[in-house]
């Protein structure tokens, strides 16, 4: 128990060290970050569990940056992959084998090249405050999820989804609308 603590901080502190901006702890089992740590800033309170990662990659004259709030949770084997912006809020969970991404690649350049160089087409990704991703869903670029909405296990989120409701599917639409004040703390 003290020598997994003395992990988490260590970790924590090297990522600190290298220009990470961290308002809190980061609970978690393995390591969790690859890449550019100055574009990386957490909020208190973020639990990950085993083979969850965070990938933020600095390429040309971009700055990228991942953004999380308070309180956020992710599951197993997920994947966070930045290449310029994902802003996610406080109170966000996110399920097993989940992969987020703020960029893809432009097939029509020139085929004859492979796919991993061809050039990415980015754009931002925002997951607002007490948001649940299910199980095996992917977010792609250029999407808003609203706050208090729920997406589905196993959805594919390819345009933006409204506050308070349920998106299911591929590719994710809306099945129901939620009521109440979800998420919502008493002063």
């Amino acid at each position: 128990m003290l020598l997994k603590k003395i992990k988490r901080k260590y970790r924590s502190f090297i990522l600190a060290s290298k220009g990470a901006a961290l308002n809190g702890t980061i609970q978690s089992v393995s390591n969790f970050f690859e890449g550019y740590a100055k574009g990386f800033k957490a909020g208190k309170a973020m639990f990950l569990e085993n083979g969850a990662k965070f990938i933020i990659s600095k390429n040309d004259n971009t700055d990228p940056k991942l953004q999380i709030g308070d309180y956020f949770f992710m599951n197993s084997y997920s994947i966070i992959d930045c290449h310029s912006e994902i802003i996610i809020g406080s109170r966000v969970q996110i399920g097993p084998h989940c992969y987020i991404a703020d960029f893809d690649h432009d097939l029509k350049v020139d085929i004859r090249q492979p796919l991993h160089r061809m050039h990415e087409k980015r754009a931002a990704v925002f997951i607002k405050d007490n948001v649940w991703i299910g199980s095996g869903v992917t977010v792609l670029k250029g999407v808003t999820i609203g706050k208090n909405s729920v997406i589905g296990a196993g959805s594919v989120v390819t345009h933006d989804i409204p506050d308070n409701v349920v998106a299911i599917g591929i590719p994710a639409r809306v099945v129901k609308m939620l009521e109440g004040n979800y998420g919502e703390t008493e002063q």
